[in-house]
């Protein structure tokens, strides 16, 4: 073995030497690049289920005449009944009929569903028999909001304007907390931003903006949501002011 080694010519020892440095230095560059392929991987998994989810919530208002309530919990199974102290919670993923890998982010962590209780209302059911066809403009079109949910943007502007009001928040959390746990509880945030805090806290006030993912204002929320003229649009053809 020894033999061995005084015969290896020593540049042999040199260029695995170099070799190891520079693949040193490549990984080191990479580490960075890996990470925001992860990031924005995770960015495409997040907008692709909150889609899904807005699909299946538009499928259920035309089978029921109404959006579900959340969930309590990680069952998916929607409240009955909620109200402006129970709007906000999981998405109701097996009310749904969707699988619970799409009430969760590119993060693996569950987002929250927020709705405007007034649109929930079994009662939307007794305005016409359900075995007849019901113009939708004569359901949704003709319920009052609660006024409760305030989605603003990144200034403190509402994003949607009176006679409209918020019917679907659809809130993923992010990477930095903020999103529940299957207890139910909710996961501390690690961010100093208050507009993270607001999201986190279900507090009926909501705010979309631009990322910001420097510590320690970090701001990692992707919200989707939708107005009751959005819903109108979308599923049925036309919004409610233009239905009356």
């Amino acid at each position: 073995m020894k033999k061995y080694l005084k015969q290896l010519p020593a540049f042999a020892l040199l260029e695995v030497a170099i070799a190891l440095c520079v693949l040193g230095v490549v990984t080191y560059m990479g580490m960075p690049l890996l990470g925001k392929l992860q990031y924005w991987q995770a960015a495409r998994v997040t907008n692709d289920h909150q889609t899904q989810v807005m699909h299946a919530l538009g499928g259920y208002v035309l089978a029921n005449k109404r959006l579900p309530c959340p969930a309590a919990n990680a069952n998916g199974e929607a409240l009955s009944v909620c109200t402006n102290e129970t709007n906000a919670g999981f998405v109701p993923f097996k009310t749904l009929g969707i699988p619970e890998k799409i009430a969760k982010d590119g993060h693996n962590h569950w987002m929250t569903y927020v709705v405007e209780p007034s649109l929930t209302s079994n009662r939307i059911n007794w305005i016409q028999p359900p075995e007849l066809e019901v113009d939708p403009s004569m359901v949704l079109c003709t319920l009052p909001s609660s006024g409760n949910i305030k989605l603003l943007d990144g200034s403190g502007h509402p994003c949607i304007m009176p006679p409209d009001f918020t019917a679907i928040v659809l809130i993923a959390h992010g990477n930095s907390g903020g999103f529940y746990l299957d207890n139910g509880s909710i996961q501390p945030t690690n961010s100093t931003d208050p507009d993270k805090s607001r999201n986190t806290n279900r507090s009926d006030v909501y705010v979309t903006k631009s990322f910001k993912v420097s510590a320690p204002e970090i701001f990692d929320d992707t919200i989707l949501f939708a107005s009751r003229n959005n819903l109108m649009a979308m599923w049925a053809k036309y919004p409610c002011q233009k239905s009356r």
